[in-house]
């Protein structure tokens, strides 16, 4: 018999408005705008942005499910805003997962690859030299994804990316720019990341890759409210 499957109904596409205001108000409160319990007023919020209320709501309600928001009856929407236990977790479950696919990158990867790599590193050397400003932590910030980027995608593991990703909502944007020592840990660490994949070492790529991500999460602390 022909197996029968239930009827399923076209889901409204989410408007696009509702994620952008989504991403604003994360990098804001990730960035610390907002201090823990600071009211998420809609209305302010759709002034400030310059949109209507119902995309604020949609990015608030989104928000909350992310735990960045605090939802609670009659309080309204209230900012959540990491904790630096949250960020030593959020960049231990990268360096986990960082690990696996550079240590499966060292088993796979081309000599163009690791000169793809070489090249992107230079190129971020060159970047680094820049006078201070908005051009120069672009730059920066661009290139270093692009270096992580590449390694990700050697080996076989979408959905080891995919999770990686996922985390990378919860790391502010700004790092190359407002986060000391950032820049300098890239130009440290990368060189090494690099020669244990191109020696096809996994187990010192994979060391190598966990170390990077980890150090991530006492740098950024810098930034946090109320740490300084």
């Amino acid at each position: 018999m022909p197996t029968t499957h239930a009827r399923l109904d076209r889901p409204a596409a989410r408007p696009k408005l509702a994620d952008e205001v989504a991403d604003s108000l994360r990098q804001a409160i990730l960035q610390g705008a907002y201090e823990k319990d600071a009211k998420l007023g809609m209305e302010e919020l759709a002034e400030e942005l310059g949109v209507s209320i119902m995309p604020v709501r949609e990015a608030l309600i989104a928000l909350s499910n992310e735990g960045l928001v605090n939802a609670e009856p009659r309080r309204g929407f209230r900012a959540n805003p990491l904790t630096q236990a949250d960020l030593d977790d959020i960049f231990q479950i990268q360096a986990q997962l960082g690990g696996v696919l550079a240590a499966r990158a060292a088993r796979e990867a081309t000599p163009e690859d690791v000169e793809t790599l070489r090249r992107l590193h230079a190129e971020l050397e060159e970047a680094s030299k820049l006078p201070e400003g908005e051009e120069r932590a672009a730059q920066l910030e661009q290139l270093n994804g692009a270096f992580h980027r590449h390694i990700n995608k050697i080996p076989t593991g979408d959905r080891l990316r995919w999770f990686l990703r996922l985390t990378n909502r919860f790391v502010r944007r700004d790092l190359f720019d407002s986060v000391p020592g950032m820049t300098e840990g890239a130009l440290r660490d990368h060189p090494a990341i690099i020669d244990a994949i191109a020696a096809g070492d996994a187990e010192a790529a994979r060391h190598l890759m966990e170390a990077h991500f980890i150090q991530g999460s006492d740098l950024v602390g810098y930034t946090l409210p109320g740490t300084e």
